[in-house]
C-alpha cells in the first residue's frame, strides 16, 4: 500500500541553495523498525524541501535530455528541481543486484542510459507539478534510478551497494541532486499559481516494502512564479554520474 507524506511549506520565491537539513535529525522522524527483514522506502522531506528551486537552462538540439524527453524542446527552459533521497529505513536491505546479470529477477526493470553510461531502473520514480484540483500541470521525465549507498541516516554499517551491484543498506540513503541532469519538471510556459510538487519513489511497485509503514509519495505545495519573470540563468555543468 502506497502512503503519501503532505508538506504545507513556504519557499520564500523558491531561492536556491537553502540549509542542508541534518540527516541525524531526519533519521529521528523516520527510524528504522522491525519490518521482518524487508526494506521500507521513503523520501527525505527536508532536503526535498531545502534545496527546491526554478532556474533557466539553454538545451541544444542533440542534448541528451532532448533525446531522454526530460525537456520539452530546445532553446531557454524554465525548471522546477529539487533533491531527491531515498531512505530505506525498514530493518533489511533493499537488495537490487548486478543490472548485467540476466538471471537476476529484477533484469526486465533494468535499462542502459547512454547519457549517464550506467544501468538505471526503469519506472522507480515519478515527478509532477499538479493544479490544487490534482489535474496534471507538467509531467516530469519519470526519472530512472541507480540504487546505492550514498548518505547514512542509522547507526547501521553499509553493505557496499553501488551502481555495479545495486541496492540500498538499511538506514542508508541514495541521494539523487539537484544538480543530475533529470532531477527536474520541465514546467516551461506554466501559468504563475499555486501548485502541488508531486515526488512518488518506487512508482512501479517493483520492490518489495513489507509493512511499509513509511510513505512513497513526497508532495509540496509551491507558488510559481509569471514565465516572464526572470529567474536565475544556469550554466552549471550538468552531472550524469549517478
Amino acid at each position: 500500500m502506497k502512503r503519501t507524506l503532505v508538506l504545507a511549506v513556504t519557499i520564500a520565491a523558491l531561492l536556491p541553495a537553502l540549509a542542508l537539513a541534518q540527516r541525524t535529525a531526519v533519521s529521528g522522524d523516520f527510524p528504522a523498525y522491525n519490518n521482518h527483514g524487508r526494506p521500507d522506502l521513503t523520501i527525505d522531506p527536508k532536503r526535498f524541501e531545502s534545496q527546491m528551486e526554478i532556474v533557466d537552462r539553454l538545451f541544444q538540439q542533440g542534448d541528451c535530455e532532448l533525446v531522454e524527453g526530460s525537456v520539452g524542446g530546445a532553446g531557454y527552459r524554465r525548471l522546477l528541481r529539487f533533491d531527491t533521497v531515498v531512505m530505506n529505513m525498514g530493518d533489511g536491505d533493499l537488495v537490487v543486484g548486478d543490472p548485467t546479470d540476466p538471471s537476476n529477477p529484477y533484469a526486465r526493470w533494468f535499462e542502459f542510459s547512454p547519457c549517464h553510461r550506467h544501468y538505471h531502473i526503469r519506472g522507480f520514480s515519478n515527478y509532477q507539478l499538479l493544479k490544487l484540483d490534482r489535474s496534471i500541470a507538467a509531467q516530469g521525465h519519470k526519472q530512472a534510478f541507480c540504487l546505492e549507498d550514498l548518505l547514512k541516516y542509522s547507526n547501521n554499517d553499509s553493505h557496499g551497494y553501488t551502481c555495479r551491484s545495486q541496492g540500498i543498506s538499511s538506514g542508508w540513503g541514495d541521494w539523487y541532486f539537484k544538480q543530475l541532469s533529470g532531477q527536474w519538471i520541465d514546467i516551461t510556459g506554466v501559468p504563475e499559481g499555486d501548485y502541488i510538487v508531486h515526488n512518488e519513489i518506487n512508482a512501479a511497485g517493483t520492490f518489495a516494502e513489507g509493512a511499509n509503514r513509511y510513505p512513497n509519495v513526497l508532495e509540496v505545495r509551491i507558488h510559481v512564479p509569471d514565465p516572464r519573470n526572470k529567474v536565475t540563468i544556469d550554466t552549471s555543468p550538468l552531472n550524469y554520474d549517478h
